[in-house]
């Protein structure tokens, strides 16, 4: 997807689009102004809970990071967002399934968050921290920050894509 302003952009999806993936949009977008790098990103899920917020822990362990996800509401994944979007990062290798099923002609830009970042040796899915306690919700913060610190340097040198 391009802003107004032409900056790049990256998708992430999760299921329900009130934990995983928007904590990886809000710390990707927070890492990449940070490092002067022009992308942007955006999230939905495969089955959003479509208008609802970021959970709270998920909003609280971002928090503690300094990281905020204000304004934030679950979007439904559509073939639209997939076509408009650069690169499309999946938390799991199902979400991915499902959104290959959904824009087949996406096959070149969607991967899954660590198969696309490399290989940490923590497998392709990034374990879904919803219901979960805050200690879970901290976890997920934690590997997603590993991660997109390294997809935000990754951009950064031109390798994004």
């Amino acid at each position: 997807m391009r802003s107004d302003d032409g900056n790049t952009r990256a998708l992430f999806v999760c299921t329900a689009n009130v934990c995983r993936s928007p904590m990886a949009e809000a710390i990707f977008n927070a890492l990449a102004e940070e490092r002067g790098v022009s992308w942007r990103a955006k999230s939905a899920g495969v089955a959003a809970l479509v208008g609802e917020g970021i959970s709270p822990r998920a909003g609280a362990a971002l928090e503690e990071v300094g990281v905020f996800a204000e304004g934030h509401r679950a979007r439904q994944v559509d073939a639209r967002m997939l076509e408009r979007a650069d690169l499309v990062l999946a938390m799991t290798r199902t979400h991915a399934d499902t959104l290959l099923r959904l824009s087949p002609q996406a096959s070149t830009k969607v991967h899954t968050l660590m198969t696309f970042v490399g290989d940490f040796g923590e497998g392709t899915d990034i374990p879904d921290p919803y219901g979960q306690s805050m200690t879970a919700h901290r976890a997920s913060v934690r590997q997603l920050l590993r991660y997109l610190e390294a997809l935000v340097e990754r951009v950064k040198v031109g390798n994004g894509m």
